[in-house]
């Protein structure tokens, strides 16, 4: 899953210490380069198409990491229902796929999404499966049937991470500190507690205790307001710190 994947960690950093315009100037070129490539709908004006664009090439691309968070999601998904293997898809080919299917899309929507990044994260998703399936039908015969790759056993997490961990879930103010998310263990635990939330909870608590994004900034992308994206995300971090704590708790007979 997500916080498994070193690879996205070290994206992250790569991407934290470098100029972001640098990575947005070249997907932008990317992008306007596939634009000249699509017919301009008769329903729009110029006007509104270049402000469509300019959307997805500003505000858009702010959401490329959350996006490429999404991907590995997805495509983690996609190998656990055995369909593929890891190294059949790539994220970061996937992700500005899906800003390639994006800039198509907002040319022929009558208007754009309220939550946009409900509407990035669906796009993600689908483009992933679609991919998947792609791959696995040139790979396997259709009389083939694959078996899903076993579980993977891992150790019990111990004492102390579920205690560092409970600390940061018990403070909806703190981030996740980067140095917690090189633990294996820790994003083990994460990444099982996530998966029990609804999708926009989720995705709104990350943005903004991972990639600290302040409420309005997030209320923008989403369509929500303000206080309504603070409230999903205390109330994230009051489910996460319970669960959290239910787990500590039948740890530690366990251990003692």
């Amino acid at each position: 899953m997500v916080f498994q994947d070193p690879y996205f960690h070290a994206f992250r950093r790569k991407l934290a210490a470098t100029p972001y315009e640098e990575a947005r100037r070249r997907l932008t070129t990317q992008l306007q380069a596939a634009a000249r490539t699509i017919a301009r709908p008769p329903h729009l004006s110029a006007d509104e198409i270049e402000q469509r664009e300019r959307w997805l090439y500003r505000e858009g691309l702010d959401l490329y990491l959350p996006i490429l968070r999404t991907v590995y999601r997805a495509i983690a998904r996609e190998v656990a229902a055995g369909l593929v293997e890891p190294e059949d898809l790539d994220a970061e080919e996937l992700a500005f796929a899906t800003y390639q299917r994006a800039l198509d899309e907002i040319r022929r929507l009558p208007h754009l999404p309220r939550d946009r990044f409900a509407w990035l994260r669906h796009l993600a998703r689908d483009t992933v499966h679609r991919v998947a399936l792609e791959r696995h039908s040139q790979r396997h015969r259709p009389s083939e049937t694959r078996t899903p790759p076993a579980p993977q056993e891992h150790r019990p997490p111990s004492q102390p991470v579920l205690a560092r961990l409970e600390a940061v879930f018990g403070d909806p103010d703190l981030p996740l500190p980067d140095d917690l998310l090189q633990d294996e263990a820790a994003r083990r635990i994460l990444d099982s507690l996530l998966e029990r939330l609804p999708d926009q909870w989720r995705e709104l608590y990350l943005l903004s205790v991972l990639d600290r994004w302040d409420d309005e900034r997030i209320a923008a992308v989403t369509g929500l307001l303000p206080d309504e994206v603070r409230a999903i995300v205390r109330a994230t971090a009051r489910f996460l710190h319970a669960w959290l704590h239910e787990l500590a708790s039948e740890q530690a007979p366990r251990e003692g």
